[in-house]
């Protein structure tokens, strides 16, 4: 016996572009037809172009599943809400009402908090240290009344508005602008970690955006403001965007190119084939140097994305930038090949070479950006160690330099 056919709506910022279907198991998506006659409407994502068709799984599944957080996050949030961890259109049910980009998803008779009429709970510091305290066992937060915040990713994080030192929980579907994020169980100094290879990409001249430490009862927490959003009038609203899964019709599960994952070579074709400016795809290669000088091996193709601004492609700010070779049972291979190679302390400036030659990207424009970025990072990188070991020290700071040097030595 057939089930009835569950919705839900999906909204770009206040406007309804389609409906997300659910029928025996089986998702579809559909655009509205007044959203289709709207000469200033553009696709909810690459991989779904706009048209009067409807799209079906897998297609759906990948880029809808790609707005939840991973597998071991997941799963604690199916359970806390009672539905099955492979059920994407239930956990945006719950979740989906902000999102990654401007995506925001409703029941029908249900539409966005109006982002001129944002509704927040401010926390106390003994509330807000709770939360992130338990995000464990309530990731997100998810189960508060209101909160009905989905973020992707692998680590625990609290998606959130922070105000000088206040946390405020955005309720209702009201956009969240920061995302906090304990130290890592396994990692207690990935806080100080990320903070310094965030700070250090940005003194070389990476776009990302801005971040902070946060104290709470004594314990610091890393704070970064979101990229997708923009304060207009005073109030957030959010810029759309969609990472390299989405953008390629990936399964969250394939992030990697070892598990069938996009790699830069798909991403760099994307990105000519969406012509995004050429000083996108430069902050692209620069980012994929910089990651390997750092020993960043985590930078899969969830961590670069697309941003829109006025419906116009461009390279989103880097993002959850981490030494990852810092720690000894991290994997040591790159989460993209380069140049056919993704073990560390075996690519060389060959590799980036190659990886140029298969990009249709002259070598000699790859080989300068490396060697310019790594003659700056070094000299960079220590000042910043000074400067943070004063404010916040940590052993982490000199354990990343380490590794620059070595990593620069192998690009010689």
């Amino acid at each position: 016996m057939a089930t009835a056919v569950k919705t839900l709506h999906v909204f770009l910022n206040d406007r309804k572009i389609g409906v997300l279907s659910q029928e025996n198991g089986q998702q579809s998506f559909q655009y509205a037809a007044a959203y289709l006659n709207d000469e200033n409407a553009y696709p909810l994502s690459v991989s779904l172009p706009l048209t009067i068709d409807t799209y079906y799984d897998p297609a759906v599944e990948n880029y809808f599943s790609n707005l939840l957080p991973d597998e071991r996050i997941r799963a604690t949030i199916a359970f806390i809400l009672h539905v099955p961890k492979e059920n994407t259109f239930a956990l945006l049910k719950g979740i989906g009402a902000d999102c990654a980009g401007a995506v925001a998803l409703y029941e029908p008779g249900q539409t966005p908090q109006s982002q001129n009429d944002p509704v927040y709970r401010e926390l106390s510091e003994d509330e807000a240290y709770a939360v992130l305290d338990n995000l464990g066992q309530r990731p997100l937060d998810v189960g508060d009344d209101g909160i009905r915040i989905s973020g992707a990713g692998s680590q625990e994080k609290l998606v959130a508005c922070v105000f000088g030192n206040r946390v405020v929980l955005p309720l209702y579907g009201t956009p969240s602008t920061h995302i906090v994020k304990p130290p890592i169980l396994s990692f207690p100094d990935s806080v100080f970690n990320e903070y310094f290879c965030m700070k250090l990409a940005k003194a070389c001249g990476i776009l990302t955006p801005e971040c902070s430490l946060l104290r709470l009862k004594g314990e610091l927490f890393y704070v970064v403001e979101r990229f997708d959003r923009q304060e207009i009038d005073g109030h957030p609203h959010r810029l759309h965007q969609e990472d390299f899964c989405q953008l390629l019709n990936i399964s969250p599960q394939c992030k990697y190119q070892d598990d069938g994952g996009p790699g830069v070579e798909e991403c760099v074709r994307q990105m000519a084939e969406m012509r995004l400016p050429a000083n996108s795809r430069i902050q692209f290669i620069r980012l994929l140097i910089f990651n390997f000088l750092i020993g960043n091996c985590d930078a899969h193709a969830k961590n670069f994305a697309v941003l829109y601004r006025d419906g116009k492609p461009e390279l989103a700010p880097a993002y959850d930038l981490l030494s990852t070779m810092v720690y000894e049972n991290m994997s040591k291979k790159m989460a993209m090949n380069i140049g056919g190679e993704n073990r560390m302390g075996m690519i060389k400036m060959e590799h980036f070479e190659k990886m140029a030659e298969s990009c249709d990207i002259k070598p000699r424009l790859v080989r300068s950006e490396a060697k310019k970025l790594s003659a700056e990072i070094l000299p960079q990188a220590e000042v910043l160690a000074k400067e943070l070991d004063t404010a916040y020290p940590d052993l982490v700071y000199e354990r990343i330099i380490w590794q620059i040097r070595k990593n620069r030595n192998l690009l010689s």
